[in-house]
């Protein structure tokens, strides 16, 4: 609100427009010898063959000059107006700098979103069988395929490996009665006789012998189901990691007795995260699957941007108006973590390398032209209003032509500083100046 105010009383000061009514500016110079022609002569352009004071030409204000005019314009239109800003006002104004820098913008359409996991990009490791389980690693932990997650000692386990080994053993004692009673019913064979008796009971056998295979092959199936797992060892059932990630989460502490199916433990990729945003259908025209992008992380610069490859949804949101859009991420970016939210920028236009870019907040519009405040290299209270050219913008940085890289532009209080420059169209007035108490005067010191 202070800074509302502060313009307000600078805004008045100028429809005022009288000069300087206070003892300070008395003391800087005389205003009974203050020549107020020379001020209207300021604002208008340099003609051939005039004479004016120091606040057009930068001479010696006591005496004039005469000079060639088109001379004067041409340098004018390199330095551009000067506003002279002592340090005081200048904290007073909030005036803050960036630097004029060679960067590559690029012309984009942003939509808020946020990192998701891929589908199929998380495996969860449950128990295969009821049991106590003991933890051998822990978030975030990563973890290498073949790497244990958790052992579990299982009872149950103990169970089927017994009722298949009495499935074996019951197998091996029927297949042992039937090839006996085969060997008695070959010898009759062979002497010409006959046994009805034993025949029915070799009969009896085989079918018994059948139901002892398929009941073993049911043990064993069993026990490879639980095996598919995991792997055994020393009596303990090792549930081992099957891909390369880390563990995002752990269900149960060590000790727990946990029932066949129970979650243990969550294991992710690392490059199995993508950024999910909601683009407005009406915003969506140059958007297309396999143009680059990048995601901006809330509170970070974008140096710290993660790139990858635009990709559509297939599905729209007719009442919401939205269109998903996802941004797949060729490697891991360390920032990135499920749920933070970030901005998906679709690169549409790009500048030239070797272009020089200002931050968006140094321009300001004065007129049909933007102008931007270039502080003097030699005089840090000094400024220069430049004219430039816009060219692509990405909304916070955007390409400018009529500043050289390395340049120092303020960014915040460019706009209190456009209340220092001639007005345009009809109501002309003259160039001002800030003092250190932050009012502002038309006319140099």
């Amino acid at each position: 609100m202070k800074r509302y105010e502060l313009i307000g009383i600078l805004a008045l000061a100028l429809l005022l427009g009288g000069g300087c009514g206070n003892d300070s500016h008395t003391r800087d110079h005389d205003h009974a010898n203050c020549d107020h022609e020379i001020e209207a002569a300021q604002a208008a352009p340099c003609g051939a063959d005039h004479k004016h004071a120091e606040a057009a030409c930068g001479q010696d204000q006591d005496h004039g000059h005469e000079h060639d005019g088109e001379a004067c314009a041409e340098e004018h239109a390199c330095e551009g107006t000067a506003i002279e800003v002592p340090a005081n006002a200048q904290r007073l104004l909030g005036v803050t700098f960036a630097t004029a820098a060679q960067r590559r913008v690029t012309g984009t359409v942003r939509f808020p979103g946020r990192f998701e996991w891929m589908p199929g990009a998380r495996r969860i490791y449950g128990a295969a069988i009821s049991g106590s389980v003991e933890l051998c690693a822990r978030p975030p932990q990563k973890v290498s395929v073949g790497d244990p997650l958790f052992t579990l000692r299982s009872p149950e386990w103990e169970a089927k490996r017994g009722l298949a080994r009495e499935a074996e053993a019951a197998l091996a004692l029927v297949q042992a009665e039937t090839e006996a009673l085969r060997q008695r019913l070959a010898r009759l064979h062979d002497t010409g006789a006959r046994n009805a008796d034993l025949e029915q009971q070799l009969a009896t056998r085989e079918a018994e012998e059948e139901r002892a295979e398929s009941a073993r092959q049911n043990a064993v199936e069993a026990l490879q189901t639980v095996l598919s797992f995991c792997r055994e060892s020393d009596g303990l059932l090792v549930f081992e990691a099957r891909e390369a990630g880390f563990i995002e989460t752990l269900a149960v502490e060590n000790g727990a007795w946990v029932a066949a199916g129970a979650e243990i433990a969550r294991v992710a990729r690392e490059d199995g995260l993508w950024f999910r945003a909601d683009g407005v259908l009406s915003e969506m025209t140059p958007v297309r699957t396999g143009q680059q992008g990048f995601v901006e992380p809330l509170g970070r610069l974008q140096a710290d941007a993660a790139y990858g490859k635009i990709e559509l949804g297939l599905a729209a949101d007719d009442t919401a108006r939205t269109q998903p859009v996802y941004l797949a991420l060729p490697a891991p970016v360390p920032w990135a973590l499920p749920g933070s939210a970030g901005v998906l920028s679709v690169v549409t236009t790009e500048s030239v390398p070797e272009s020089v870019a200002l931050p968006l907040a140094c321009v300001v519009a004065d007129g049909l032209r933007s102008i931007v405040f270039v502080r003097d290299e030699q005089d840090p209270e000094r400024f220069f209003a430049r004219t430039v050219e816009l060219g692509t913008s990405d909304g916070d940085w955007v390409e400018v032509a009529g500043v050289e890289s390395g340049s120092t532009v303020v960014l915040d209080g460019a706009q209190e500083l456009k209340l220092a420059l001639p007005a345009q169209g009809a109501l002309q007035r003259a160039v001002g100046h800030f003092h250190a108490d932050g009012q502002f005067h038309e006319g140099e010191h």
